[in-house]
């Protein structure tokens, strides 16, 4: 049925003046940065406790695991480790581990005193980590070597060593499918490893997203993410790896963040933005660039809040930031 031709160009109109309007808002607005006390040099990766309402920041420049309030942001400890890389949270035994890179440790914190409580010594330099709460286990990867170290948390030793096709970057853990996704940033894959037998089963090529980084999982909609380093954000079937599609970000992202109720990735830039992109029924779309600074390449989402935090050094003091959806 034909409607009058004002009444579709009123209809038109409308549209485009929503979509604009849209497009318009953006997607995280910034708080004020937040001094760190006593502390300075720059971050790796961050993660929340969302049991304990805490954020905890890799602060590399200053050999420690930074404890933070969620809410407000406020120091809670620093936390003597080493070059702290990356964190993982087991909420259940109250643990966190930390992959400490020049050190070659892993060290382990009870989340209750904020003391360590164990280490355990790597054969080299640890990176990205990811805990396995099904089998009791974490993944560290190796810096610079094609290899993942596989450590028992309940004896704390090191149980297995992954060989892989490449080296190692961003690493999660997968409790709907009991899988690991491991990226390989010199392959240009996304490997897959079955935990009970810690055996690589399938890679899943990722080009043209190169050097991936940062990885994310719906486990819901069964979509995975991966970041490369030029770019290119690929969007995978986590089931049989096909690439449903491939989103334009910022160049120089490390960590990304995904929050499963807003169905929002979140990117973060060395070149100091966040790239924010949607999950839609088709594949994703971006929602744009928000600026934060430079070198904040790593954050964390809060899931109660939606809240995300990015950390980063003016090469003087540290600072945390952050973003909230308007």
């Amino acid at each position: 049925m034909s409607r009058h031709p004002l009444i579709r160009c009123g209809i038109v109109s409308c549209s485009l003046l929503t979509a604009v309007a849209f497009a318009a808002e953006p997607p995280l607005v910034a708080d004020k940065p937040l001094l760190v006390p006593n502390s300075m040099g720059g971050f790796d990766f961050l993660e929340v406790d969302a049991t304990q309402r805490r954020l905890l920041a890799n602060h590399t420049g200053n050999k420690s695991l930074d404890v933070l309030e969620l809410d407000t942001g406020k120091l809670i400890k620093h936390i003597p480790t080493g070059k702290a890389q990356g964190v993982a949270v087991d909420p259940v035994a109250g643990k966190y581990f930390v992959s400490v890179s020049s050190e070659k440790v892993l060290v382990i914190i009870d989340a209750k005193t904020l003391t360590k409580s164990g280490e355990v010594n790597l054969p080299g330099e640890a990176d990205a980590i990811a805990f396995d709460s099904q089998n009791h286990c974490v993944y560290v990867g190796h810096d610079d070597i094609p290899e993942v170290w596989v450590i028992d948390t309940h004896t704390e030793k090191l149980v297995s060593t992954i060989k892989l096709s490449g080296v190692p970057e961003c690493v999660l853990y997968d409790a709907s499918t009991d899988r690991i996704y491991q990226n390989i940033k010199t392959e240009n894959t996304v490997s897959v490893i079955n935990p009970k037998t810690n055996e690589t089963i399938q890679n899943w090529q990722l080009t043209p997203a190169k050097s991936p980084h940062g990885i994310a999982l719906n486990e819901k909609t069964r979509r995975l993410y991966c970041v490369g380093a030029n770019g290119k954000l690929a969007v995978l079937n986590a089931d049989d790896g096909k690439v449903i599609t491939l989103v334009d970000v910022a160049e120089g992202v490390d960590q990304i963040a995904f929050d499963a109720e807003l169905k929002r990735v979140y990117c973060a830039s060395s070149k100091g933005v966040i790239s924010v992109v949607q999950e839609t029924p088709e594949g994703a779309v971006s929602l744009g660039e928000v600026k934060t600074a430079t070198g904040a390449k790593t954050l964390a989402v809060d899931p109660k809040t939606h809240a995300v935090w990015v950390a980063y050094t003016d090469k003087k003091k540290s600072y945390i930031l952050k973003l909230v959806t308007p």
